[in-house]
């Protein structure tokens, strides 16, 4: 009986997993939405130090579909049963940020603390 508890268990992890990427993929959706509206209420110029505060909003969004997509497949493998470490590397490897990329290779590979981004990529991230 213990075996059917656990699958259950299982499955509602797979779930949640997929529920979160739901839920990451609408607030990139409105994020990106609402970076939009702002740059149609300030009629931004081409100049405006707003616009780098815009790209950011679309970064931001971007990050965030990109996790939902993370999260969609690995509960896909998961679900399959076929998430050993290659997999899960793979998965990481299609991660469109450097340095996100890498924060998820080292909490996979058990390492604590702040990854850094070589300088020359440091520039690419969208963080602050």
């Amino acid at each position: 009986m213990a075996d059917a508890s656990n699958k259950s268990e299982v499955s509602a992890a797979l779930r949640l997993l997929k529920g979160v990427a739901g839920e990451l993929r609408e607030l990139a959706s409105d994020t990106a939405r609402f970076g939009e509206a702002l740059a149609d209420d300030c009629n931004i110029a081409g100049a405006n130090p707003s616009i780098g505060l815009l790209q950011r909003f679309d970064l931001f969004a971007q990050n965030m579909r990109a996790q939902a997509l993370l999260i969609d497949r690995l509960s896909t493998r998961l679900e399959e049963g076929s998430a050993d470490d290659a997999v899960l590397h793979d998965l990481i490897g299609h991660v469109p940020f450097f340095g996100m990329r890498e924060r998820l290779r080292a909490v996979m590979n058990g390492v604590h603390g702040q990854v850094m981004a070589p300088a020359e990529e440091v520039a690419d991230e969208h963080w602050f």
